[in-house]
Formats: C-alpha cells, structure tokens, sequence
C-alpha cells in the first residue's frame, strides 16, 4: 500500500509540474520586447523645428516601423498629421515573408 501512496504521489506531482510549466509557456510565449501599452513619445521642440539629434536609441513605431530615436517619430508624427505611438524600445521584428516591418 505504502508503494502505491508513493507511486499516486509521484504522478500527481509530475501532472502539478506539467500544468505548470505549460502554464509558465503559454503565460511568455510571444512576449519577447513586446509593450503591452504603446506609449505617446515626449516629442518637445524638436519635433516642430523637425531637428533632432544624431543619437541610435530604436524605439518601434505602431505603424510598423522603426525610427532612428524617439524624436525621429516625433517629427513623422508632425509631418504626417498621424497619431503614431511607440509600441516597443528597440527595432520593429522584420518579417521576410511581407518584406515589412512589424511591431
């Protein structure tokens, strides 16, 4: 009797494990530099004189693509009239399949 305990222990140990991990799997697939939120960038006075400086900071646009720093998107946003926020830091993933870029 005792073996047995131990052998429905054991199983319901490794099912408790199991769900676990497939849990902790389904939980953090796909969210690798994601935002959850995308935020409106903090465009100041660069983005209305459309000069920004020289500095490699990626930032991820929601429109797909990627802009050389957070005042780079500033001044898209100014030129286009469109309402463009940062979706992630870091480059937009690129997809060979569509040739696009993708948040």
């Amino acid at each position: 009797m005792c073996k047995r305990f131990s052998a429905y222990l054991k199983e319901k140990m490794a099912f408790k494990m199991l769900l676990l991990l497939l849990t902790l799997f389904v939980l953090t697939a796909g969210a690798e530099g994601k935002t959850v939120n995308p935020r409106k960038p903090s465009c100041g006075d660069m983005a209305k004189i459309l000069a920004c400086p020289l500095n490699l900071e990626p930032v991820c646009g929601t429109d797909g693509q990627t802009y050389g720093n957070e005042c780079a998107l500033c001044v898209q946003r100014q030129m286009s009239k469109a309402d463009i926020l940062i979706s992630k830091e870091g480059e937009c993933q690129v997809h060979l399949g569509d040739g696009g870029n993708v948040p």
